[in-house]
């Protein structure tokens, strides 16, 4: 199987035509070929089942083990932006509760994972992409993740889950990191303090207070604290139904919404507001757009200074956008619990305007 898989990838990779071909020709030429290589019958419907029927819809291939659905594939061509058809197939295959989804123009395939937690960018664990990777690792992840055996032994869920979970925790941790350190600068304890005086004193001689180092690390606070790059992100399905079509369980999705993903829709509030509002009036907005979110008890645990989650995840949102990106003015220059847009934050809007829904 493999050396076949590898011949065939190095012929696409050499393979100027490809690039003109439209949907059929990819399905024919691509799709159909691969698949077979990897151990489906593709002459049997039975087996991979092209046009299946979702909700009215058509997915353009379902492969199948006793009639169920284990993976869907959607097929464009190799000029289409993919971006564009993520969501309904996700949609469909989290519905169904397939596990495995495969959106692809024949040169890049990204993998999914619709039922795990997480957005679905996050739930995207892994891109193929035939111009740009080893021929090797290819064949690894397509055998991997698609081929029949390891279907129908699930096995593919388990490399799959192994490589999503790898993911998750490095996205997590990146996070956190920087949350983890402004909370070790903005609230030093003894031993940080006790740190600082012994480096201090290493290096001149002489021993500062600690009054010293709280000092300046409250007058460097600012300077100091780190904000991650944020991306906009979609809010999850809203209820999806939940429909065990397989005999293992159903983990319906982490709705969840990072603080980072929280500052497109502060933005697109306050530009819509006029251009300012109280923090009260954006606290409020941010519960009615996430409220199906924010109903996990999770968000309403008290957090730094007995603030529930949810409102502490908003507040750290402004702040990010206030120290990282400019988008929002300090309140020095605002107004103590008045929000205000700079110019940034505005020019930023029209970035986004049309992308998020409030």
């Amino acid at each position: 199987m493999k050396s076949t898989l590898l011949k065939f990838i190095d012929s696409i990779k050499v393979n100027p035509k490809i690039i003109t071909y439209d949907e059929s020709s990819t399905k024919q030429a691509l799709i159909l070929p691969i698949l077979q290589i990897l151990g489906w019958n593709v002459f049997d419907v039975d087996e991979v089942t092209p046009e299946f029927v979702v909700e009215n819809r058509k997915v353009d291939y379902a492969l199948k083990n006793d009639n169920l659905s284990e993976v869907f594939i959607e097929v464009k061509n190799p000029k289409e932006d993919l971006d564009k058809h993520q969501d309904q197939l996700l949609d469909y295959s989290f519905r169904q509760g397939v596990e495995l989804a495969v959106l692809t123009n024949g040169l890049t395939w990204w993998l999914y994972l619709p039922t795990q937690k997480g957005s679905w960018r996050e739930r995207k664990f892994y891109t193929i992409d035939i111009y740009e990777q080893d021929s090797e690792l290819i064949s690894n992840i397509f055998i991997d993740i698609l081929s029949k055996q390891n279907v129908l032994n699930r096995e593919s869920i388990k490399n799959a889950l192994s490589i999503y979970r790898g993911k998750r925790r490095e996205k997590i941790l990146t996070s956190t990191i920087p949350e983890a350190w402004n909370k070790i600068i903005s609230e030093p304890d003894l031993l940080l303090i006790e740190l600082f005086i012994e480096v201090v004193e290493k290096l001149c001689g002489y021993k500062p207070e600690s009054e010293m180092i709280t000092d300046f690390l409250t007058k460097n606070l600012d300077k100091l604290m780190v904000f991650p790059d944020f991306e906009i992100e979609k809010p999850p399905a809203k209820s999806p139904v939940n429909k065990n079509i397989h005999n293992h369980l159903y983990n319906p999705p982490d709705n969840r919404i990072s603080q980072d993903e929280l500052i497109p829709y502060i933005i697109a509030l306050l530009y819509n507001l006029g251009g300012s509002a109280e923090k009260s009036k954006i606290d409020d907005e941010i519960y009615k757009i996430f409220k199906h979110q924010f109903s996990d008890p999770w968000y309403h645990e008290l957090v730094s200074h007995g603030v529930e989650r949810w409102k502490h995840n908003i507040a750290w949102a402004k702040e990010r956008a206030i120290q990282y990106h400019k988008l929002i003015k300090p309140a020095s220059e605002s107004g103590r619990g008045i929000w205000e847009l700079t110019e940034q934050g505005k020019e930023y809007y029209q970035k986004i305007r049309g992308k998020i829904n409030i």
